[in-house]
């Protein structure tokens, strides 16, 4: 069987081939965040100012990854803050009282823990997470279970929020409207939603039947599903989910002029 990969943080996770009608895509990478795009005039500053005076998170995002992939300055910002830290990592064995356990048992599950945080690259992973939060704000993933290494797939951010703690870590709540907005075609729907966990597949099912709460005004759907909070992750500043350095984009219009 060919095997295609979804993009995500860490190693691949493998899934059968989709078919397009009587195309397949093999090796097909699915973008969660860059399927739209939509085009503004954000060299006007009032557009910028605008955004942040109204708090619109979606513009602000979009505006962010626009300068990042366009402007020097702004790139070569983000850059260094999100990977200023190494991210380095080391695990230490400790064998105090259990003097039954032999040590061929113990050097060989300290090999199977030092090979799966290798396939899990943990160092590339820490760096785009804090590239994601510098740039979009914050960063919203799903933890895929893999026997090999860590695998987390990024979340579109604005169809994630998070309004509740369980414990001391943000419960994720996703809108299962992404893929009612995304994925147009009900069969290439489908074929994308059997390729996340059955959590995403549960809170969808759910959200078409009409079984999610319309759980504050202005709500019509009832689209918003809560992830398992033991799989699903958010990373971030106390800014409310807004671009870290968003505030620097019109100085960087007025540096461009002068």
């Amino acid at each position: 069987m060919r095997s295609g990969r979804i993009n995500h943080v860490g190693a691949p996770l493998e899934y059968g081939d989709i078919k397009v009608g009587t195309k397949t895509l093999e090796d097909a990478v699915l973008d969660l965040g860059w399927l739209k795009k939509n085009y503004r005039h954000f060299g006007d500053k009032r557009i910028i100012f605008k955004a942040m005076a109204e708090r619109n998170l979606p513009l602000m995002r979009e505006i962010s990854n626009f300068f990042y992939r366009t402007n020097g300055i702004y790139a070569r910002i983000c850059d260094y803050f999100a990977f200023l830290y190494r991210y380095d990592w080391y695990i230490e064995p400790e064998k105090k009282f259990d003097t039954t356990v032999p040590d061929k048992k113990l050097l060989s599950d300290f090999y199977s823990i030092l090979s799966f945080l290798d396939n899990s690259h943990i160092k590339k992973v820490c760096g785009d997470i804090a590239l994601s939060v510098i740039v979009n704000g914050a960063y919203y993933g799903y933890i895929f279970p893999n026997k090999d290494g860590l695998v987390v797939q990024e979340l579109p951010i604005n169809y994630c929020r998070s309004r509740y703690f369980v414990g001391d870590m943000p419960a994720i709540e996703f809108n299962m409207r992404f893929f009612d907005e995304y994925f147009t075609d009900p069969e290439y729907r489908i074929r994308v939603l059997k390729m996340f966990p059955e959590d995403f597949q549960k809170g969808y099912l759910m959200y078409k039947t009409g079984k999610l709460p319309r759980d504050y005004l202005g709500d019509p759907y009832g689209s918003w599903y809560l992830l398992d909070p033991e799989s699903s992750v958010k990373f971030g500043f106390k800014n409310g989910d807004q671009p870290l350095f968003i505030n620097a984009i019109p100085a960087i219009l007025d540096l461009d002029a002068a």
